[in-house]
């Protein structure tokens, strides 16, 4: 059978972006944004697939306001045949779930036989998109993992996932949703052509009336109270003796701080 393969990406602010906390009610982040991490490293887990099944279709999705494009241009950018928007602007207000209810929408659809994304997107770190996926498409999921083989004959997975400083193999019946970990994949840059080919693509859009979802059922349930900024470091005190003289030194100063 010819393989199907879903990969869902996030757009999220750089690692080096800039943020500021100018008021308990309000965040300020720097408009510099990359498709997450992790999220690379599911896409090029699908083109490794895809290059082990040359039949194997692959597309993206992302849910989200007019960032979420970005996201989808790079996926096709690395190399996905197809890509797809999901919601538009109101799905800012929305939670992981409802996230996740939009994506499973569309996947219900699709009917793909593996889902891959991302452990956990690195603006909020909350591992929980891809999970809640799975249990809304009612298949199984394995998260974390670094190993893959897909047997699309079989039906079957098999896939690595570290614990403890072990790598464990467990198979498993497709459809299944897979969250990627460093190592599965390593991301590659794209090449310049395959870039500006993405920047002009059309990308397909479907509005969530096309899913048949109400936006209003899918505004998160959690509040954020206020924003604090990370507290200030304290300067750093250097040992001004060599080694082994400065051991006395630390002593003697812990001592005085009262941390001895």
């Amino acid at each position: 059978m010819s393989l199907k393969v879903a990969v869902l990406v996030k757009q999220v602010p750089d690692l080096e972006a800039l943020v500021k906390v100018p008021a308990e009610d309000r965040l300020e982040i720097e408009e510099r944004t990359a498709c997450s991490f992790y999220d690379e490293v599911a896409v090029e887990a699908a083109l490794a697939l895809q290059q082990a099944h040359p039949q194997a279709q692959l597309t993206a999705l992302s849910a989200g306001g007019r960032r979420a494009l970005d996201a989808l241009r790079r996926a096709m950018a690395l190399g996905i045949d197809a890509v797809e928007h999901l919601g538009d602007d109101s799905l800012e207000a929305a939670d992981s779930l409802g996230v996740a209810r939009v994506l499973a929408a569309r996947l219900k659809q699709f009917q793909p036989h593996v889902v891959l994304c991302g452990k956990q997107a690195l603006d909020d770190d909350q591992a929980a998109v891809g999970p809640m996926v799975a249990e809304l498409l009612g298949i199984p999921h394995v998260c974390a993992v670094v190993r893959l083989q897909v047997d699309p004959e079989a039906g079957l997975a098999e896939v690595g996932r570290k614990v403890e400083g072990e790598v464990w193999t467990g198979r498993t019946r497709l459809p299944v949703l897979l969250t990627a970990e460093k190592g599965l994949a390593l991301p590659h840059l794209p090449v310049v052509t395959r870039v500006m080919k993405a920047m002009r693509a059309k990308i397909p859009e479907l509005s969530l009336k096309d899913l048949g979802l109400d936006p209003a059922g899918l505004r998160g349930r959690v509040r954020r109270l206020r924003y604090r900024p990370p507290p200030s470091r304290p300067p750093v005190t250097m040992m001004t003796r060599p080694f082994p003289d400065n051991v006395a030194e630390l002593i003697d100063r812990l001592r005085r701080a009262g941390a001895l």
